[in-house]
């Protein structure tokens, strides 16, 4: 996989994340990425910071209603706890 393929690009898959091989990734200059599961399970990684959260969940439908709320709190994280 080379990050410079314009499908990894974030914006191109959804109107935020780039997406390739099961990886969603987040846009800005900071390397971050996600794997989102279909029942609301996540785990979000932050290589340079070597910071993880994981999120559990059995949810009954594939869509998660509380996404956003999950990215809001891994984007306030980072800069609180990532060096």
């Amino acid at each position: 996989m080379r990050a410079d393929q314009p499908y990894l690009q974030p914006r191109t898959a959804t109107p935020f994340f780039g997406y390739g091989y099961q990886t969603w990734i987040f846009p800005g200059d900071r390397r971050m990425f996600a794997f989102l599961g279909v029942r609301g399970q996540a785990i979000y990684v932050d290589p340079a910071s070597r910071l993880v959260l994981v999120t559990t969940a059995v949810r009954k439908l594939p869509r998660d209603p509380g996404g956003a709320e999950t990215v809001a709190l891994w984007r306030a994280a980072v800069p609180s706890l990532g060096r």
